[in-house]
């Protein structure tokens, strides 16, 4: 169940401290299990709104987001299958490189993960793993002093963290959103939509002054179910 209280500033404060917030809302698996069952569509009108409702209208994710950056932009998303044995993190360069990016995972049923808090304010070693993430070695981490944090997310879960917090999917996937800020974006690829007037109009639809998206829209792309 979501919980009934909510405070934005323990939260932002949690963030801040630990580099990872876990807003406990087990209610996200049934949503994340009917987006299997559709096989993923993300880039359709459902996969919209499934972001849309789930992320940039989760008040309590809105509210940590406006309340972290000025301006930012939903630069990505995507699915991310266990990966045990490996401990990864999107940035690296602990309080030199700063916080400009925030991470949300969307647990699905089942799914364990270690989280290692703290470890988004240390320079670790780390290198560019398969996946295109920054992988760090298991002793780095214990060298470091970082003690791993499991969670079971019997239900489903959703996870705040700052994209510099390390991470290791022991079990299950989570569907990745990551918020950047506008001087980062500007080396990103852009997430690819089929051009269809429905969608540039929910696209529109989802921005805001405070919060953009990285779309763009491409003819005779193959289209995902629906």
């Amino acid at each position: 169940m979501v919980p009934t209280t909510f405070s934005l500033q323990a939260a932002s404060q949690t963030l801040e401290d630990e580099g990872l917030v876990d807003l406990e809302d087990s209610s996200i698996g049934g949503h994340i299990l009917d987006m299997e069952k559709r096989r993923f569509p993300f880039s359709t009108e459902y996969g919209l709104d499934f972001c849309n409702t789930h992320v940039l209208q989760n008040e309590r994710v809105r509210s940590i987001v406006k309340s972290t950056f000025r301006r930012c932009v939903l630069a990505h998303w995507l699915r991310y299958e266990a990966y045990p044995g490996h401990i990864v993190s999107f940035m690296r360069g602990g309080q030199r490189a700063g916080r400009c990016a925030l991470v949300i995972h969307l647990w699905a049923k089942g799914s364990r993960v270690n989280y290692f808090p703290r470890s988004h304010m240390l320079e670790l070693p780390a290198t560019k793993g398969k996946r295109l993430l920054w992988e760090t070695a298991p002793s780095a981490i214990s060298e470091a002093g970082c003690m791993a944090t499991e969670k079971y997310f019997e239900d489903g879960g959703l996870v705040i963290l700052d994209a510099r917090t390390n991470y290791e999917i022991k079990q299950g996937y989570a569907i990745k959103f990551e918020f950047v800020t506008e001087d980062l974006i500007k080396s990103w690829p852009k997430m690819v939509l089929p051009k269809s007037g429905v969608l540039e109009r929910k696209v529109d639809s989802m921005q805001s002054a405070e919060i953009g998206v990285n779309f763009a829209f491409k003819d005779h792309l193959a289209t995902e179910p629906k």
